[in-house]
């Protein structure tokens, strides 16, 4: 099969890209995703202005009807032990939203299908060839073992922070930071009158993170880097939640809330203890973003400090920057690509200047090493960070 695009993963940035494309009037879009939208994903708040890029992408309405969490805001101990309030109360664009990222990463990819694009579910991409003057040739695998060739004129990464593409094509990333989120789910009791804010809690060894999500339930964050996570066993559920009881207002929220996916403590049936999931959660960007023939975006192309909140808001607007981009370049028209290089680097340049603004606010453990290595590494390196959680055991 021949495709004007190929898309590499179809996470909300990939699927956006397909969407925007679409705008561009580029009908020949695969996008190949390995998995099936079925993997538990932490939730994510969004921004009320993001409304702006689902309606530039055109599904603004459907979106809504999705009826994610109502986000009003975000409550924060940074900087001092009390809570501050940052509400939406007077924002022009209303509320934010929690998201259910499995829940809204499977509508994108459907928005697309309904747009004509092609999806490949449980397929990887086992080798990728450029063919001279003509694009690339994928050799793709279903979870059947089966394979298939296929042709395109312009390929997208938008793998997420492997960047697998990318880095094959001979970009390299620049790192800012490295973090490890240590994560539980809860369950809230029915009576539960639980915020519509985000809360945030600055601790010693780095913050904790608690949202509402649909169906009545709690995302609940510690985040860290690689060392002191290791070194607290803070990716182990008895030290989880020990240092839980610790906090000062995360631990308050939790009071009378059950785990979800748990299992019983031996000694105590009835007791039931989280199951801890940990990813990584890196902050960088890569010295390209583009070239001959392809495009990264979203994570891909940079990642940011989940205290951002930042994620999705840039894998959609990215996407956007991105279909004008690659429409300008299959119309003959490499100028596009140069814009969109620019682009990614400013607005890169844009969060560094927040982010180190933001860690420098928090000066109540300057002996920490979390808090100094936080507020002394405020502009990019060459040096790989370790990326793989298995350090951390």
């Amino acid at each position: 099969m021949e495709y004007d695009v190929a898309i590499i993963g179809g996470g909300p940035a990939g699927s956006a890209t397909a969407l925007a494309l679409k705008q561009q009037g580029i009908s020949k879009i695969l996008v190949v995703e390995s998995g099936r939208y079925e993997t538990i994903r932490i939730g994510e708040s969004i921004p009320p202005d993001t409304r702006i890029l689902l309606d530039e992408l055109g599904i603004l309405e459907d979106f809504l009807q999705e009826k994610h969490e109502t986000c009003f805001g975000s409550c924060s101990s940074w900087g001092n032990d009390e809570l501050g309030y940052n509400d939406f109360l007077f924002n022009p664009y209303g509320n934010g939203w929690h998201l259910d990222r499995r829940r809204f990463n499977a509508f994108l990819a459907q928005k697309a299908m309904e747009k004509g694009v092609e999806l490949h579910c449980g397929t990887k991409v086992q080798s990728c060839d450029r063919i001279p003057s003509e694009g690339f040739q994928l050799q793709l695998v279903g979870e059947d073992k089966q394979t298939e060739t296929v042709t395109t004129s312009f390929l997208v990464d938008a793998t997420g922070a492997r960047g697998s593409f990318a880095k094959s094509f001979g970009a390299r990333k620049l790192f800012l930071d490295q973090l490890i989120c240590a994560i539980a789910f809860f369950d809230l009791p029915p009576s539960s009158h639980f915020s519509k804010l985000t809360l945030l809690e600055a601790v010693e060894y780095g913050w904790w993170y608690v949202a509402k999500l649909p169906n009545n339930r709690l995302a609940t964050v510690v985040a860290s880097e690689p060392s002191i996570i290791r070194e607290t066993g803070l990716h182990r559920i008895e030290n989880w939640l020990a240092y839980l009881k610790e906090t000062k207002h995360v631990s308050k929220e939790l009071v009378d809330c059950s785990a979800i996916d748990s299992f019983s403590v031996s000694s105590t049936p009835q007791a039931k203890v989280p199951k801890i999931m940990a990813c990584t959660a890196p902050s960088f960007r890569l010295d390209r973003t583009t070239g001959n023939g392809w495009l990264a975006v979203g994570d891909a192309a940079s990642a940011f400090d989940p205290i951002s909140s930042q994620g999705i808001y840039k894998a959609l607007w990215d996407s956007l920057k991105a279909g004008k981009a690659i429409a300008s370049y299959l119309h003959g028209d490499s100028r596009g690509l140069e814009e969109y290089e620019s682009l990614i680097s400013s607005r890169f340049d844009n969060y560094l200047t927040q982010r180190n603004y933001f860690y420098q606010m928090e000066q109540r453990w300057p002996t920490s090493p979390f808090w100094q290595r936080r507020q002394e590494r405020t502009s990019l390196t060459n040096s790989e960070l370790p990326l793989a959680i298995a350090r951390i055991s």
